[in-house]
């Protein structure tokens, strides 16, 4: 995998979530994904991804999304993100890492799945977060 379309793939995933551009968020990923949500909540297909990202939009509201620097090995990307969110008055924090296996031909994500953390109130990254 080229580092670069790894890296274009993590920035470009920030970018989307945080304007909740549903329909370039999905193009990220390949028809028939796996993403996993949570380990008790797996998404299949972009169908089921947008269906999915819309909903977490309502719950999340207005986001800022920060993504870590990729690491990259082989097909796989992985990175952390840290996201602040405005919901109906309530401010919450989001620290949280991505794992995504990409298509090499096209750059799209095939299998997806992420670990996350919600803290109360908007917070900012601890010293070394991201690197």
């Amino acid at each position: 995998m080229d580092r670069a379309r790894a890296v274009a793939f993590v920035e470009a995933y920030g970018r989307t979530w945080e304007s909740w551009d549903v329909e370039r968020f999905v193009e990220l990923f390949a028809d028939g994904v796996l993403y996993v949500a949570h380990p008790d909540e797996t998404v299949l297909g972009r169908e089921a991804l947008a269906e999915y990202v819309r909903g977490e939009q309502a719950a999340q509201g207005e986001v800022r999304v920060r993504m870590g620097t990729p690491i990259v090995e082989g097909d796989r990307v992985v990175a952390e993100f840290w996201v602040t969110a405005t919901n109906q008055g309530q401010e919450a924090s989001t620290a949280g890492c991505l794992l995504a296996r990409l298509d090499p031909d096209d750059g799209r994500c095939t299998r997806f799945r992420e670990y996350w953390f919600d803290l109360d109130g908007k917070r900012s990254p601890f010293e070394g977060w991201g690197e």
